[in-house]
């Protein structure tokens, strides 16, 4: 059995798994607040890594999509991206998602960011990769249960989409941040990229 582990003022037992899904597991563990004694079971949700990828084609156009998400019930305007398989590099992945999603193939991926979708809740991370030079070469290869309209537009209408509020995935406007930080020269947080997710080059 794990042993319990201190972080700081908490006091984290075991977790045990409490509903296992095709995209994830719930899992639940007890929690000691040092502060005030009080113990709680906490519940976490146990994801894969994440991708989001802004392909860029030669002629400076970024590579959108639109798909139906059930949490809203409705259409979203995203970037193409997914889960990290098992076994897969974040690199691997966000080059298998931009085709399968929408044809594209570029000369060169990167990553340029990576964030914790929700701390407070979840156990992953989701890599903004970056794909130079994006040109359609293939046909898209959907899922069972996707069905996606690929589009290309400006990157002064996609930063004019989120202004107006039509993109809103929080993890697409996280995306398109690492990617104005990168284009107009505002330093990354070094932290947010370790040395073994930068060494893939593709």
């Amino acid at each position: 059995m794990e042993k319990d582990k201190r972080v700081h003022n908490w006091v984290v037992g075991e977790d045990v798994p409490v509903l296992t899904t095709s995209i994830g597991t719930v899992r639940s563990g007890p929690a000691v607040c040092r502060r005030n004694g009080k113990c709680k079971n906490l519940y976490s949700f146990d994801f894969p890594h994440w991708v989001n990828v802004v392909a860029v084609t030669p002629e400076r156009k970024i590579v959108l999509i639109r798909q139906f998400r059930y949490g809203t019930r409705q259409i979203e305007v995203e970037l193409p991206g997914g889960m990290v398989d098992p076994g897969e590099k974040p690199l691997q992945a966000g080059c298998r998602e931009l085709v399968e999603e929408t044809g594209y193939v570029g000369e060169h991926a990167e990553i340029i960011g990576k964030v914790c979708p929700n701390p407070a809740l979840q156990n992953n991370f989701c890599y903004t990769i970056l794909v130079h030079n994006a040109v359609q070469k293939q046909a898209v290869q959907f899922g069972e249960m996707e069905d996606i309209e690929c589009y290309l537009t400006s990157e002064e209408k996609v930063f004019e989409a989120v202004g107006e509020g039509a993109i809103r995935h929080g993890l697409v406007l996280n995306g398109l941040m690492f990617y104005w930080m990168y284009t107009t020269g505002g330093e990354l947080p070094r932290t947010c990229i370790s040395p073994q997710d930068s060494a893939l080059k593709r």
